[in-house]
């Protein structure tokens, strides 16, 4: 699920079977998928201010409503994205 430096799930959020320090920042990603369907788990990691306006969790998938105009694109394409999604859905 680590995307190296364009998402490293882990800095926020604990997964299952990680070892070492756990991050508590954000919360797990234990059993995500039978929290969320597809749409809304790739919601959450496209822009989740749209389910949560008070996330501190970035936007991913867009650049509208950031402060970045040195950034012309999202950190993940779509296609990123869509992969990510994939592995969480494997979190049950």
């Amino acid at each position: 699920m680590n995307s190296g430096n364009l998402g490293n799930c882990i800095a926020c959020h604990a997964l299952p079977g990680q070892t070492g320090i756990l991050s508590t920042f954000g919360p797990s990603l234990e059993k995500v998928a039978t929290r969320y369907g597809f749409d809304e788990l790739r919601q959450w990691v496209t822009d989740a201010r749209k389910v949560k306006p008070d996330t501190l969790m970035p936007p991913f998938g867009t650049t509208q409503g950031t402060n970045a105009p040195l950034r012309a694109q999202s950190i993940l394409s779509d296609e990123q994205i869509l992969h990510v999604v994939a592995a969480l859905q494997t979190l049950k």
